[in-house]
């Protein structure tokens, strides 16, 4: 069942949310997102050209950024860890309501 926030939220969001949800945490305490655009889009249901469109808007916004020196991978930085766990947080809120 679709949640109340996300009747009211942006694919934006969603798929923030998505990339958020696929992060891959290492020994060394750092995450980054382990699939590539092509394949996130295949998930989300959108076409790569619309995923690669979300990806530079996110990168200009400061909600990810590359990962090392490897093509292709990226990481969330703490403004988009920021905006899930604010969304999150509202989620529980709305859940206390309902």
């Amino acid at each position: 069942m679709e949640s109340l926030l996300d009747k009211f939220t942006s694919s934006t969001y969603k798929i923030l949310k998505q990339i958020y949800d696929c992060q891959m945490k290492l020994p060394d305490g750092t995450s980054y997102i382990p699939i590539s655009q092509a394949e996130l889009s295949k998930i989300i249901g959108v076409s790569t050209i619309t995923m690669n469109k979300y990806f530079k808007q996110f990168q200009e916004d400061g909600i990810i950024t590359s990962y090392g020196e490897t093509k292709g991978k990226y990481q969330l930085t703490d403004t988009g860890i920021a905006i899930i766990e604010k969304m999150e947080e509202l989620e529980e809120e709305l859940k206390e309501v309902e």
